[in-house]
């Protein structure tokens, strides 16, 4: 059954049928709107008996709890309403029909092999404008620019940012900075 939630309403449900007074709150709460009107109305009360010879069970009410309705008598009181107000329960209705997006199963990368990791400090170097073939650069600034480089790879599984995207940020913190990997 379809959750729905109309004008930033919540619209509550009773063994497959919708609240008939969430409605009439999604709607403006106007008086001349209440359900009990809609309900007496002879073409409503048609309907509902159209809609039971077809097996369907149309209306629901509990003392306390209020009245719930089948789908068709949703959109027959949103008709009823307005125009307008038919627009929206339509559309609420569209978009809970439509399916939730799968979740996409994500694997971290491998963990970087030695070589892979010195191939990734080249890149890096050169990427960072790094010319020289000798760097000045500590083993542990070294491992921490790694680790740096596999968090960023972590995150960018997790979000499926475009690799530019960083590349493009490490340029402008280089230039906003002034300053280059192996500088003193």
């Amino acid at each position: 059954m379809a959750h729905l939630i109309i004008s930033s309403k919540d619209i509550r449900t009773l063994d497959g049928l919708y609240s008939l007074n969430d409605l009439h709150k999604a709607a403006g709460a106007e008086r001349k709107h209440r359900p009990n009107y809609f309900l007496n109305n002879q073409q409503t009360k048609e309907l509902i008996v159209e809609i039971e010879i077809a097996g369907i069970p149309a209306i629901k009410a509990k003392q306390g709890v209020g009245t719930y309705v089948c789908k068709e008598l949703v959109y027959a009181y949103a008709m009823w309403i307005s125009p307008k107000f038919n627009l929206e329960v339509i559309r609420a209705f569209d978009q809970a029909q439509q399916p939730e997006p799968e979740p996409v199963q994500q694997s971290l990368p491998a963990p970087i092999q030695d070589d892979e990791k010195l191939k990734l400090i080249n890149d890096v170097a050169k990427s960072l404008g790094i010319t020289e073939s000798i760097a000045v650069v500590s083993a542990t600034d070294i491992m921490a620019m790694i680790q740096t480089i596999r968090n960023y790879q972590e995150q960018l599984a997790r979000i499926q940012t475009n690799p530019a995207w960083v590349d493009q940020t490490i340029e402008r913190v280089k230039n906003a900075t002034g300053r280059h990997f192996g500088e003193g």
